[in-house]
């Protein structure tokens, strides 16, 4: 199954230790709210590689240092809920860079394609999938560094901001759905405030659901020039490239039978050295393979509820028992179980 927009990249891979994304927004503001709860800006850097000139002006960070920046942010901020308020603050500061641009596209469709081409410099350590189907889209959020304890608050952060995003575009909070991949905590208002209430949790992946006409709501300010320039301004500031996981999952959306040994062969690189990579990203090429079926069986079957033969067909699959097998493996459920929930 081909997942539509999506490519092998043709950009170089991005080493996680190199100062290779343009984050300084980001990074900024995660500082200033850790401090605004309390936290003592020394600790927040310390450990990260990161100082105080690094952000007075733009300058390239690391992964490695933004996702360390993140979990001493979180760590010494004296609030539960940080992650939902950096992520609200985020989208409101003024240092929004690429996010205020995206604010002056006709609406969130046009927005999400720019998100497309910046995701490194709007959000660092998460990655986007996106699904089509009638009823509008499926994004899915993925740790682009690999398996880092990072995500977990990288993550809600994103969300946080979706919602502040859309409801300053558009003027109204749209009816945004997020599914998480883990029980229902219990502080759970906090979830509610942020977020609104259509939650859904212990979900076999992390993804948000967005109608056609939240896709088509007329931004509030629409300016196709402003919009023209300032996406052409920080596009001087992108580094292209992508990360080794997204690099990976990328590949296998297209190419179902990709092995190991063939993308070490086609990055120039011998299969030790690939897995040498890929363990300091914390995971594995058969998780990373796992992760991109387990959205698309997801996806087939929770979502667009195919047939077990429609879905086999569209993953590459011959045969039903082992198809019946692998998305028990990938999802913890079976086909039926997925379509009836």
């Amino acid at each position: 199954m081909k997942q539509p927009g999506h490519h092998l990249s043709p950009a170089p891979l991005l080493n996680p230790e190199t100062r290779c994304v343009s984050a300084l927004p980001f990074c900024q503001t995660l500082l200033n709210v850790a401090c605004a709860k309390g936290a003592d800006k020394n600790k927040v850097l310390r450990g990260t590689g990161i100082f105080d000139t690094d952000l007075t002006q733009e300058n390239a960070f690391s992964p490695v240092q933004i996702a360390a920046l993140v979990l001493n942010a979180d760590k010494y901020a004296c609030v539960r809920d940080f992650a939902f308020q950096a992520g609200q603050a985020l989208a409101t500061s003024q240092y929004s860079g690429v996010l205020k641009a995206m604010g002056y596209s006709k609406n969130l469709r046009q927005a999400l394609l720019i998100l497309r081409r910046f995701t490194s410099h709007i959000s660092p350590l998460v990655s986007f999938g996106v699904y089509p189907r009638p009823q509008g889209i499926v994004i899915t959020l993925r740790d682009s560094a690999g398996k880092h304890k990072a995500f977990d608050v990288a993550s809600l952060m994103v969300c946080s901001a979706f919602i502040a995003l859309t409801k300053q575009w558009c003027g109204q909070r749209l009816p945004l759905s997020f599914h998480f991949p883990f029980s229902r905590p219990r502080h759970i208002a906090e979830f509610e405030m942020h977020l609104g209430r259509r939650l859904h949790f212990d979900s076999p992946c992390f993804y948000i659901t967005v109608d056609n006409a939240s896709l088509r709501k007329p931004f509030l300010h629409h300016d196709g020039y402003l919009l023209k320039a300032s996406v052409s301004h920080y596009k001087k500031q992108l580094i292209s490239g992508v990360q080794l996981p997204d690099f990976i999952r990328n590949a296998v959306m297209r190419n179902p039978h990709l092995c190991a040994t063939d993308l070490a062969s086609a990055l120039d690189i011998s299969p030790a050295t690939l897995k040498r990579r890929l363990k300091a990203c914390h995971c594995t090429f058969s998780a990373l393979v796992d992760d991109v079926r387990r959205e698309q069986a997801i996806f087939l079957l929770q979502i667009c509820r195919l047939s077990n033969e429609e879905t086999a067909l569209r993953l590459a699959i011959s045969d039903l028992t082992n198809f019946r097998r692998a998305v028990k493996r990938w999802t913890g459920l079976t086909p039926g179980e997925l379509r009836s929930r």
